[in-house]
């Protein structure tokens, strides 16, 4: 319900009963005074295009709630776009200059949000990845089974190359090794556990890297689709907000229309605030990225040290003690 004063009187937009009309009142109707609060007083100062019911700290009924600058004075858009004081002319000019105005407005809020998010998707995707490359598994699967082989010789791999005259042979160098050496067992053992750790944590170090990349792709998409989404409804919006009340003006013989209901201008459930959110998350995720980053890649590197030392102790030993059978 929107009031509109018409001195001496006070005209209600009264749509109780289905039939909206302006009903009119005094100011002895006690029913009908409002005392200002200035706190929504302020809120209705800012932009009503950029109100969002979900969030808003007042409730507002009408886009005519929220206050314009006419002349010096400081009103209602409803009670300008309806003073019988204002010529016709006049009140045109009041309704283009609010939506000049208000889109002026968007637009400064808009590109700014936009010009923020744009500078963070790019920052973002600096953001190195993790890379873990096809030569390092390949290494890792080699070393796995070399180890595997070398340091088990009582499993079933050596149970038929065991029965060839170099098989043999070789068995029982590592035997002797191992029963002079009997620590480079528990190497053999250990390396053999560490590496296949390692392998599985390449996966999961290469996932990570590729979550994040197809996040981060996905999102780039979300937010310039998100971006046009926005612009293209506040366009629509402000369009048809400024012929209602254009064509409302010069169709009516009378101030007293229908107010355009703020759901007919207000945010949709793709807005602004969304947008920054939306950027917002993606700025924490690629933060928590980066900061996991050095401990992810400290491991790594302690997992191939420790692969490539275990493997190739097991492998000098094993060369050695061949060298030594010969002599």
């Amino acid at each position: 319900m929107n009031k509109h004063k018409v001195s001496p009187k006070y005209y209600i937009y009264d749509d109780s009963e289905g039939n909206g009309r302006f009903v009119e009142t005094t100011y002895e109707d006690e029913s009908f005074v409002v005392e200002a609060d200035p706190l929504k007083t302020e809120y209705l100062r800012t932009n009503p295009f950029l109100y969002n019911p979900e969030k808003a700290k007042f409730p507002i009924f009408s886009i005519e709630d929220f206050l314009i600058k006419v002349g010096k004075e400081e009103m209602a858009f409803g009670d300008a776009i309806r003073n019988s004081e204002f010529s016709l002319l006049k009140r045109r000019r009041i309704v283009k200059k609010a939506f000049r105005t208000w889109n002026k407005s968007y637009s400064m809020a808009k590109t700014a949000t936009f010009s923020e998010s744009d500078k963070m998707v790019e920052v973002i995707g600096e953001v190195s990845a993790l890379k873990f490359s096809w030569k390092l598994k390949l290494i890792l699967c080699l070393l796995f089974v070399l180890t595997l082989f070398l340091s088990e010789i009582n499993s079933y791999l050596w149970q038929s190359f065991a029965l060839t005259r170099f098989g043999n042979y070789f068995h029982n160098v590592l035997f002797n090794m191992y029963s002079e050496n009997i620590w480079l067992k528990t190497v053999g053992n250990l390396t053999v556990y560490i590496i296949l750790f390692t392998i599985f944590y390449s996966s999961f170090y290469s996932m990570i890297s590729r979550d994040f990349s197809r996040n981060y792709r996905l999102a780039q998409k979300y937010l310039d689709s998100s971006e046009r989404s926005i612009s293209r409804s506040y366009k629509k919006r402000w369009k048809n907000a400024r012929r209602y009340y254009l064509k409302a003006l010069r169709s009516y013989k009378t101030p007293y229309f229908p107010p355009l209901n703020i759901e007919e201008i207000q945010e949709g459930e793709l807005n602004i605030d969304v947008f920054k959110q939306i950027c917002q998350v993606l700025v924490d995720r690629a933060y928590k990225y980066k900061k996991s980053k050095p401990v992810l890649n400290v491991l790594k590197t302690v997992l191939m040290f420790l692969s490539i030392s275990g493997s190739g102790t097991i492998l000098v030993f094993t060369v050695f003690n061949m060298i030594l059978s010969i002599f």
